[in-house]
C-alpha cells in the first residue's frame, strides 16, 4: 500500500475558517448556519436552494 496515495484520497476543511451562512428554514422556519446553495434543513429534511 502506497502511503501517499492513499492519504491523497481524503481532503480536510479547516472548520475554523469555513465561511458558512445563517438560514432560514422556508418550511419550519429554524435557523441555522449552513454551506453552499442547495441546503437539507436538519429539523423537517426539507431541501432547498438559497440565491446569492
Amino acid at each position: 500500500m502506497n502511503f501517499k496515495n492513499e492519504i491523497s484520497k481524503y481532503t480536510t476543511i479547516d472548520l475554523d475558517k469555513l465561511k458558512t451562512n445563517k438560514t432560514k428554514c422556508p418550511k419550519c422556519g429554524k435557523e441555522f448556519n449552513s454551506v453552499g446553495k442547495k441546503i437539507i434543513c436538519p429539523e423537517c429534511k426539507y431541501i432547498f436552494k438559497i440565491s446569492d
